[in-house]
């Protein structure tokens, strides 16, 4: 479905789309600034740049155009290309597809953001491209490390519901200092992600992990994953003895999907995420999220270490989801913070931490390990004394 009347600078001009349905769900202009704020921040992308976008999309919530998100930032993102800064471009078209792609323009912007990353890793050197048909569909990874004659430990990195796996490029590039293979990769039906999103998409994780086994010591894997790609981690992990080690920020784990299921109101940008991913009719939504909560029995026999960021005024993983994890899960090491990215300076305090703690389960690179931690803490002296709420130390 399009998303609606609007400019798309990737095919020239003023474009006035002719396909729109009348019955395409539109995501309140709000709703893409408040989600959208932390997803640009944990990018990297400067505050001017992200404010100044912000406030060209104007602040009537009632009639929005929903292709001027896109066009905004796709702009953006042509006038970094032109210049040459492909990185700079793939941040810009993700935000631009963000949160996921439901027309043409958005799709554009999907396809430019992997172009410009895949012209930006062949002059970095040393990321190749894993394409793998699984379950009648397939995916695809960015791979660094790999190697048959000198099998590293394995990071392997899953963004969330609306997180492409190009956003993971700086980790990629320093893989050669972290003495271990980096692997980035989707959510089902995120980005160039084919696969149904549900409640058997853990078998995607261990078709994966079987498969780089050939190329990297799957025995010592530890798992980054992103908020619901923390959740997918998490009960992949249950059944994988492999995942030594699971770091993830904003996982849900069960009131989040009891909640859900009980028809407790959620905002309209998950909600069509979620219904977008799954392939479910909005109105079936909440039930068949039913099945999705992981049960504290369960979390209590995890042999795996976990490292778990979370935010107090989180509206994906609840402050009872965290109680749970401190509750049940032998091996925990929590931080909690007021806000997990709605500053860049926590962005970048979350990012070290994640980097820091998965370093660590792999026990590789304690020097940038060290590095990592200390500018985290850093990080969060500064916003302890800025009056900011205080998380625990890393």
């Amino acid at each position: 479905m399009c998303p609606g009347a609007g400019t798309c600078p990737r095919r020239g001009g003023t474009d006035t789309c002719p396909r729109r349905e009348r019955n395409n769900p539109v995501i309140p202009a709000a709703e893409l600034r408040r989600f959208g704020l932390p997803h640009a921040y944990a990018q990297g992308i400067p505050a001017d740049v992200v404010h100044r976008v912000m406030g060209n999309l104007g602040e009537d919530t009632q009639d929005d155009n929903p292709g001027r998100w896109t066009h905004e930032w796709s702009s953006l993102a042509l006038a970094a290309e032109a210049r040459g800064r492909d990185l700079e471009a793939v941040r810009y078209y993700t935000m631009a597809r963000f949160p996921y792609v439901d027309g043409p323009d958005r799709e554009a912007a999907q396809r430019a953001g992997v172009e410009a990353f895949d012209r930006w890793r062949k002059r970095v050197r040393g990321i190749s491209r894993l394409d793998l048909p699984f379950d009648g569909a397939g995916f695809a990874c960015w791979a660094a490390g790999l190697s048959q004659r000198n099998r590293l430990p394995l990071i392997l990195v899953l963004g969330g519901i609306t997180s492409t796996k190009e956003q993971w490029a700086p980790l990629l590039a320093d893989a050669g200092r972290l003495g271990a293979a980096v692997v980035v990769t989707e959510l089902p039906g995120v980005g160039e992600n084919t696969l149904t999103y549900g409640t058997d998409s853990t078998g995607m994780l261990t078709y994966l992990v079987d498969l780089l086994g050939r190329a990297a010591d799957a025995s010592r894997t530890c798992v980054v994953g992103l908020s619901f790609g923390g959740h997918l981690a998490l009960r992949h992990a249950l059944a994988d003895n492999r995942v030594q080690g699971l770091v993830s920020a904003g996982a849900p784990v069960r009131d989040f999907f009891i909640r859900a299921a009980h028809h407790v109101p959620l905002p309209r940008l998950m909600t069509l995420t979620l219904s977008h991913l799954t392939r479910t009719p909005v109105d079936l939504l909440p039930a068949s999220l039913a099945d999705w909560a992981v049960e504290e029995e369960r979390l209590s026999r995890l042999r795996t270490t976990v490292a778990y960021a979370a935010g107090r005024d989180d509206e994906i993983a609840p402050p009872s989801d965290v109680r749970l994890l401190e509750r049940s899960v032998p091996h925990l090491r929590l931080v909690e913070t007021g806000s997990l990215g709605g500053r860049p300076e926590q962005a970048a305090e979350t990012r070290l931490w994640l980097l820091s703690q998965a370093l660590r389960m792999v026990g590789t690179a304690s020097a940038v390990r060290r590095a990592a931690s200390a500018r985290a803490r850093v990080l969060r002296a500064r916003r302890r004394l800025a009056g900011t709420s205080a998380g625990a130390p890393a």
